[in-house]
């Protein structure tokens, strides 16, 4: 079910604060967010630098307030902030690594999101080089940009195993009823989510059949309280393996917190779990010599949150350590020295 910008605002409504008899009178300052501006909201997200560190490119997003929906774009700009501009339709570019390319995802044939890819030179020729059936999403160049990875839904419909007559020309039947197999079938602002898994792809950054690497009744990413959310995972320089955070237990559904770091073969999809503490281990970043995988997690805990550590381990998944003291808030979006001496 698509959220729009009616649904958004209801909820906006539903949770601005009462304001007391004695504020009523207050007059609203022109920095006040009120409902009636929320038409006019716009956000900016994803900034991502350029390899040469001279250009930003990153999403805006605003309110269609005529077909009731968001839209999005990418723009970019100098690393100082000059000359920033519109650039495509889309959202969340990710640079190849000589920087001469971007890739991002739009609206494209035969329906839906897809995959593109735009050259950054003054010609600024861009081609749409997926075609799939489902959104895909986080997106990350091969260190020889050659090929994209990236992640996708699977649909695994349920089966119905019941052989019902088929109803007269013209008549009015109830409904066929919907089979639910999973412990979490539906989800808040969206309704009954559809059965399948998400899985890891690559596709080559000339376009083609995208080719799936992962597989079965197992969700790569990490599913908080079951509810999906953005897969981290990242190549390891040669490009050779995929190290990919998720779970690939039979009773994932049931052990809705805990996630396991993975190693998948990007030639075989042979697939081979590394972390093998139970807990919830998340967000691997390889080290620029793929000697080691840096990391954020917690071991198994009964307490209703915990908040995560910082570890690293040797890339066959031996030597795990944690190197960060007691924080009281979890470290994201790890991003090692060039040099290895160090996560940031």
């Amino acid at each position: 079910m698509t959220i729009t910008v009616r649904t958004a605002l209801v909820a906006l409504l539903c949770t601005l604060p009462l304001t007391p008899p004695a504020l009523a009178q207050e007059t609203r300052s022109d920095s006040l967010f009120t409902t009636e501006k929320y038409l006019d909201y716009e956000t900016v997200a994803d900034p991502r630098i350029s390899p040469d560190g001279s250009q930003i490119v990153y999403t805006r997003r605003w309110v269609n307030r005529i077909e009731d929906r968001w839209e999005t774009a990418l723009w970019i700009m100098g690393a100082d902030g000059s000359r920033n501009r519109f650039l495509a339709k889309g959202s969340g570019a990710v640079w190849s690594p000589d920087g001469k390319r971007i890739a991002y995802l739009q609206e494209g044939e035969p329906r839906g999101t897809q995959i593109c890819v735009r050259w950054m030179d003054a010609e600024g020729a861009s081609t749409q080089i997926t075609r799939v059936a489902e959104t895909p999403g986080n997106l990350k160049w091969s260190p020889d940009g050659r090929s994209l990875g990236f992640t996708m839904f699977v649909a695994k419909p349920a089966s119905w195993k019941i052989d019902l007559p088929a109803a007269p020309e013209g008549a009015s039947w109830t409904q066929t009823p919907r089979l639910v197999e999973a412990l979490h079938y539906r989800a808040d602002r969206r309704g009954f989510t559809e059965p399948g898994f998400t899985h890891l792809f690559t596709v080559s950054a000339e376009g083609g059949t995208p080719r799936q690497l992962t597989s079965g009744d197992w969700n790569v990413g990490y599913r908080f309280d079951a509810l999906p959310g953005d897969v981290d995972w990242d190549w390891t320089p040669n490009g050779r393996t995929i190290v990919v955070e998720g779970l690939n237990e039979q009773d994932w559904d049931l052990r809705y917190r805990d996630s396991n770091l993975y190693a998948v073969e990007v030639a075989s999809g042979e697939t081979r779990m590394l972390t093998q503490e139970r807990g919830t281990w998340r967000q691997p970043a390889v080290s620029p010599d793929g000697r080691r995988i840096a990391f954020t997690g917690s071991p198994y805990s009964t307490r209703s949150y915990e908040a995560a550590d910082l570890y690293v381990m040797n890339v066959d998944g031996s030597g795990m350590q944690k190197i960060s003291g007691d924080l009281d808030r979890d470290p994201n979006d790890l991003s090692w020295a060039q040099d290895g001496s160090g996560v940031y």
